[in-house]
């Protein structure tokens, strides 16, 4: 039975969990976890073993092998029967272990972006992975976070949460701190907090009452369960071996008809099918795609790109347009006071987040020496107007108190908690003394209006020992709007039209230079005084703006001139002014000549059919709402564009969703975005963006090519049988020896194709369309014809070693032996569908080297190991006989080039 939590106190929950408003110490916590267990709900899709093994014989190709054993038992092959069944089983087995391998690596990649909670560990608020919470720790939770576990809310700001996960409901829920009755139900409990929910609005802290299975989630969580999605490319291979069963079966149905009808006797034709049948499997096909998905997200990851979702790897090769914002990923994320105007333009300096800096009017000092109270240092300065330093002080303090970010030195220098914008001005107050003065004199935050992308504003109510003081900051023209009165050398004035005019001129000026300009306001308010919204925010006296700058990453502006190479637009879309986000822009290259910047305001006026007609012109999108993001998306996938959408925010998750590819910053993210994505960028890094759109073009090339390869090998061996079957030869090979060389000899290459590093030029093609076959018309026919001339090579030696007189084991050794041998030219040759065969250089990829060599000794013991002989009913071959195949077989490379060219001249590819 579950407490209920929800009628006791805030101070009662405290005692009953044996915890206090300060937290557990970390002992303690971690005593609790190992007792109780990590908080996070049991996966009931998760696959057994068993499951994952049992999978491998759903594939159409093993049902195929298995027809194939059936008829050799039928014909008296047992040996072949057996044979069969035990790679089908060893086939199965490594399917099994490279499928189990993938899904654990997934699961790793997915560790990666574990959530994270806010929590009071003796007192200092931490960072710590939401399953490591324990009942009695003290979360911080604000708008964007999910919430980690159940919880009784203990303090609360505005605090709004969206409870549909549990109660079906979407409309915000209203949180406080008053004790219920015990017979209020679940969805009217507005002093508890459940996992799953999303904050919308507001912060609070919550004391955890129960984690993992012990949760109301935990209780119904098969509901929010979902099966992991296939990759398309994983279906559209399910269709190609479909489509290929039914060719083997009608082959093997034509064969069996035109040898009864020669009068051949029923069980040596069966044989014949089978060994047909064998030879059309592809059989390493399945799992060289999962282990070049496995290794591609791997590499992802190392690079800072969390692949949340599988299919997001294939259809990152297929993007065009890429939608960013700017803060932290066109730029570092480390916003810095620049500038501030009060009417003079006061000059800051210092670097990053250290506190350590200047103030420069007209290249003085702006600001007293840090010693003694602010009045003090007012008073003791000489030839400074006491006013301007005390209107710099207001300016300075409401952007300090209105505010949710904290300044803090650790390890590697200053920090700070909390949003980069709100941090710029904690360090801008720090340099000038203020912070550490206002933080003496202000005691708690009464009433907080949380910042708002709609609204555009942040108000915060703070109390001091004899008044309220409101600080409000925001766009300048939301600002503006709310402002009444205007401060002049640190006295008040009415705010008149010329001033509102000045403002304004600044601003634009400020966001000409590509600073980020925020508006500050307050004013004081009687202890008595109501604190709704409307009451406070009204008639403001209007302070000043403050200049940002958030110094652009130097490897963002060579990734964007990348992603033009590649045939992808670059579009920002931010909050930032229009001027701001334009400078920024054209610094970058999103905005060149030509580009259109479009304001929010102008896309709220157009209709749909207005933005299709202009989308394409649009490099940049300023003053942005959630919703207007969303029409973005939505108006360039109405073009056939495959988007990328980058985003951190709560607000930013419809258009996460929307977009083919969501992308979630890790750094910055809430826990809502991260949800909503399909991939995590670790360093919120624009260029990791594009190092992951080529990852992704690798990865869809290498199992082209490795697609490519294997489709040939098979497709020779089909047509060596059937043609020399047709032709009245004995059957070239039994279905040991191509089981052999479908297992060994071709799938250790394979592998090595499977991980082919990608190739300099991969990024200078453009997009891949999504809905393009695996072999496309120009790779069906270069496959086609490679096999074609491995076909003919191998049955033409075949042909020879029978009119030599040498035994059918011998003739059918030289067949297994030829087969390899043009397979190690094709999968080498096979590296690059483009680049010569003599360009590629070896040393890039050694995994080939190894696999080619592991093929080459497998086929070696084949042929010479007395037990290998009798299972395979190969024969030794002399030096004359190798001579004869090795050249041979170099055919294919001369047969290669001619087709790289012809593939060349008709359309470039992007299996490089």
């Amino acid at each position: 039975m579950t407490h209920p939590w929800h009628t006791l106190t805030a101070d009662e929950t405290l005692e009953r969990l044996s915890s206090g408003r300060e937290g557990l110490s970390s002992d303690e916590a971690a005593r609790r976890l190992s007792e109780q267990g990590a908080n996070q709900l049991e996966e009931f899709y998760k696959p057994s073993k068993l499951r994952v093994f049992l999978r491998q014989f759903e594939n159409y190709l093993i049902i195929v092998l298995i027809f194939a054993a059936a008829v050799s038992w039928m014909a008296g092959e047992t040996t072949n029967a057996y044979a069969i069944l035990g790679i089908i089983f060893f086939i199965s087995l490594i399917g099994f272990f490279q499928e189990y391998r993938a899904e654990r690596a997934m699961e790793a990649l997915r560790e990666m972006v574990a959530p994270e909670a806010n929590v009071l560990r003796s007192g200092r608020m931490t960072r710590i992975p939401v399953r490591d919470l324990v009942p009695g720790d003290v979360v911080y939770i604000e708008a964007g976070d999910k919430v980690p576990a159940d919880g009784r809310v203990i303090e609360e700001t505005s605090l709004q949460v969206v409870e549909s996960s549990l109660t079906g409901e979407s409309v915000p829920e209203d949180k406080s701190r008053a004790a219920l009755a015990e017979e209020t139900p679940l969805a009217d409990r507005t002093d508890m907090v459940y996992m799953g929910t999303t904050v919308v609005y507001g912060n609070g802290r919550a004391a955890v009452t129960a984690t993992g299975m012990d949760t109301e989630l935990g209780r119904i969580s098969g509901l929010v369960q979902r099966r992991p999605e296939e990759p398309p490319i994983k279906i559209k291979f399910q269709r190609l071996a479909k489509q290929l069963a039914v060719v083997v079966l009608a082959a093997c149905a034509i064969i069996f008809a035109v040898e009864v009808n020669r009068g051949a006797p029923v069980l040596d034709t069966l044989i014949i099918a089978a060994a047909l049948a064998v030879a059309a499997i592809p059989t390493a096909l399945p799992f060289i795609t999962t282990i070049t998905l496995a290794y591609g997200t791997q590499i992802m990851a190392g690079k800072n790109a969390i692949i949340r979702r599988l299919p997001a790897v294939e259809t990152l090769g297929s993007t065009t347009v890429i939608c960013t914002d700017k803060t932290g990923t066109l730029t570092r994320g480390e916003m810095m006071v620049r500038r501030i105007w009060t009417g003079r333009v006061v000059e800051v300096t210092g670097t990053g987040y250290d506190p350590d800096g200047s103030f420069l009017l007209a290249g003085e000092e702006a600001v007293p020496e840090k010693d003694g109270s602010w009045d003090e240092r007012i008073e003791g300065r000489k030839g400074v107007d006491p006013g301007e330093d005390r209107h710099l002080y207001a300016l300075l303090a409401a952007g300090a108190l209105c505010n949710n970010s904290r300044l803090e030195e650790g390890p590697d220098g200053w920090r700070v908690i909390g949003d980069p914008t709100e941090g710029a001005l904690i360090v801008a107050a720090s340099k000038a003394g203020v912070l550490e003065y206002v933080e003496g004199w202000y005691f708690d935050e009464a009433v907080e209006f949380p910042f708002d992308s709609e609204m555009r504003r942040m108000t915060t109510v703070h109390r001091s020992p004899d008044r309220l003081t409101v600080s409000m900051k925001g766009a300048p023209e939301t600002v503006l709007a709310f402002s009444g009165r205007i401060m002049k050398d640190g006295s008040e004035e009415p705010l008149g039209p010329e001033d509102r005019l000045r403002a304004s001129e600044a601003a634009d000026e400020m966001a000409s230079r590509g600073l980020r300009v925020l508006a500050l306001a307050g004013k004081e308010m009687a202890p008595g005084e109501p604190l709704d919204r409307e009451a406070v925010e009204l008639d403001l006296t209007f302070l000043g703006l403050v200049g940002m700058i958030d110094p652009r990453r130097e490897e963002a502006k060579e990734a964007i001139a990348v992603c033009r190479t590649a045939g992808i637009r670059p579009v920002m879309i931010t909050g930032d002014h229009k001027l701001t986000a334009s400078a920024i822009g054209r610094e970058l290259g999103i905005l060149n000549e030509g580009g259109r910047v479009l304001e929010g305001t102008e896309l709220e006026e157009m209709t749909a059919i207005e933005l299709d007609d202009v989308i394409e012109e649009v490099s940049i999108f300023s003053r942005t709402t959630a919703e207007q993001k969303v029409r973005i998306v939505e108006a360039l996938r109405r073009k056939g564009h495959v988007v990328a959408m980058t985003g951190d925010g709560v607000n930013d998750g419809p258009a996460l969703r929307t977009a083919d590819i969501g992308i979630a910053m890790g750094k910055t993210g809430t826990e809502v975005s991260k949800e909503a994505s399909d991939m995590v960028i670790a360093d919120d890094n624009f260029a990791t963006i594009v190092a992951a759109v080529e990852e992704g073009r690798r990865i869809y090339s290498n199992i082209r090519k490795a697609s490519s390869y294997l489709l040939s090998c098979n497709f020779a061996e089909v047509m060596t049988i059937f043609i020399g079957v047709m032709l009245g030869l004995p059957v070239p090979l039994i279905a040991l020896q191509i089981l052999w060389i479908n297992i060994v000899t071709d799938e250790f290459p394979a592998i090595g194709l499977a991980v082919e590093p990608a190739h300099s030029d991969l990024m200078k093609d453009e997009p891949r369309d999504p809905a393009e076959p695996i072999l496309t018309r120009g790779l069906f026919l270069y496959t086609l014809g490679i096999s074609t001339v491995i076909f003919i090579g191998t049955l033409g030696l075949y042909a020879n070693a029978l009119r030599g007189g040498v035994t059918i084991e011998e003739a059918r050794t030289t067949v297994f032996a030829s087969l390899v041998i043009f397979e190690m030219y094709n999968a080498y040759n096979s590296r690059s569908l483009q680049t010569s065969f003599f360009k590629m250089d070896p040393r890039t990829n050694g995994k080939l080297i190894l696999g080619l060599a592991a093929s080459l000794e497998g086929l070696l013991v084949a042929i010479y190991h007395p037990f290998m002989q009798r299972l395979f009913e190969t024969a030794p071959l002399g030096g004359e006989s190798w001579a004869a195949i090795i050249v041979t077989a170099s055919a294919v490379v001369l047969a290669a080039e001619i087709f790289k060219r012809m593939e060349l001249a008709e359309k470039r590819s992007t299996a490089r």
